[in-house]
């Protein structure tokens, strides 16, 4: 099914040209560095053509299959019979392979791992998935990172990092690093707990560039004295109607980016044009299947699929990530062939009436109310159909009628039930323990 929206934020109109993703001419030295008949080419300014791109791809689809089957325990049971079939045959990583049987996707030593990150699953009892990294993986993320935030950090700039930042390999730290690398000044100040605190780093700091949580910035857009000029949302879900709160009260540009830890968090970013994030795809393979794991063609909604095709220490392959998006059609405007990624959240639910029921339009919808300063959306279900909707919410004007217009339009969004309990507090005691990606409660 179409989902509720298709509008994407674009930039202001303009007689420029929009600047290539920084990302293509990056996998086109790439391509001449690490592929054997690249050897004799010049350096290249940019992917010439999309041929290019998919003939290195299926080097390193053959490579990573053959090198798990033998090498990792998890795959050389999964794969050991099949590795043989199409690419598209071959079975699927599931998130509970990963909480089931996280190290048994090695393939080098435990001693050769630099960090472990354990992620809780869905479900108060699933056990949670673990994802190991080598100095090489890491390095490969700042990498990525470093390239990707050239798309709107100048040489020299302020980046104020409002991500996880106190462990040394943190996300937050990795961005530093890759920053530093362009010459900036940067400030790690971590997950936002304590918004009066945020508000007064970004004065005292006055970055050009703030990096951080969309639900996060939208609480603090608009307080600060600075106005940072370019904000990257990253970890959460960024609908249109919070990057546009977001731009309007700090007039600055939001970008995009998806990634997920399993991946080595980097995955896509977008460039200038902002018309879906391009794909680092010398690293990653990404298809979109439909709930019977049946590639869909590009243009079509399914769940993101993902292949860890160039990590050699912890593959992952034909992985479902639990996102819904597509790939989208057509050249970018910025002109490059690399795949560009629209992603809409986590896949939606059966709602009522038949429907499908989004988490990104329930957030779509309240973010597009002007007395809303934030909220939280809990289902309850019986059976696979959600019987209420619960809305704790805090309103700028803390009047009972706002309240009571949110519902209203709650009502409208496809699939949300017709029982909607509403709540309203207190700003400061709303929390989010994490990225708001699912449901809280």
């Amino acid at each position: 099914m179409e989902p509720y929206r298709k509008e994407r934020p674009g930039l202001a109109s303009s007689p420029m040209k929009i600047p290539i993703t920084p990302l293509d001419p990056w996998i086109a030295g790439r391509l001449v560095k690490e592929f054997p008949w690249y050897a004799a080419a010049e350096k290249k300014a940019r992917i010439e053509d999309r041929s290019e791109i998919e003939r290195a791809q299926k080097y390193l689809l053959s490579r990573i299959i053959e090198h798990a089957s033998l090498y990792s325990p998890f795959y050389r049971n999964r794969l050991g019979n099949v590795k043989d079939l199409p690419f598209s045959e071959l079975p699927f990583t599931f998130p509970s392979d990963l909480a089931e049987s996280g190290l048994r996707f090695l393939t080098v030593s435990q001693s050769e791992i630099r960090r472990i990150v354990t992620l809780s699953t869905s479900g108060t009892s699933a056990p949670p998935k673990r994802v190991f990294f080598t100095s090489e993986d890491l390095k490969a993320t700042e990498d990525f990172f470093m390239c990707g935030m050239t798309t709107f950090t100048p040489p020299e700039s302020k980046v104020a990092i409002f991500m996880e930042g106190p462990s040394p390999d943190s996300i937050g730290q990795i961005l530093k690093r890759a920053s530093k690398r362009l010459g900036c000044e940067t400030l790690v100040f971590g997950l936002i707990h304590d918004y009066a605190d945020a508000i007064l780093a970004i004065d005292d700091f006055r970055p050009l560039v703030v990096v951080g949580l969309s639900a996060q910035m939208a609480r603090i857009a608009g307080k600060t004295e600075h106005k940072p000029d370019f904000v990257l949302l990253s970890a959460d879900m960024a609908p249109a109607s919070i990057r546009r709160r977001i731009e309007n009260l700090w007039e600055c540009i939001t970008f995009n980016h998806y990634g997920l830890t399993e991946t080595g968090w980097g995955c896509a970013v977008e460039c200038r044009a902002r018309q879906g994030c391009h794909v680092k795809e010398l690293d990653l393979y990404v298809e979109i299947v439909d709930e019977n794991g049946r590639v869909l063609p590009d243009g079509e909604w399914g769940e993101i699929v993902i292949t860890t095709i160039n990590r050699m220490s912890f593959p992952l392959i034909r992985y479902r990530t639990g996102d819904e998006g597509r790939i989208l059609q057509d050249i970018c405007p910025c002109g490059s062939p690399l795949k560009r990624i629209e992603v809409l959240g986590r896949l939606p639910k059966k709602g009522a009436g038949g429907g499908s029921l989004r988490l990104y339009d329930v957030e779509d919808a309240l973010w597009g109310l002007p007395w809303v300063e934030d909220f939280k959306v809990f289902l309850e279900c019986a059976g696979d159909i959600p019987e209420r909707l619960f809305l704790t919410i805090a309103v700028t004007e803390g009047k009972q009628e706002y309240v009571e217009k949110s519902v209203d339009v709650l009502r409208q969004v496809p699939g949300v039930p017709s029982k909607i309990i509403a709540k309203k507090v207190s700003l400061s005691s709303i929390r989010h323990q994490s990225p708001k990606m699912d449901w809280e409660g």
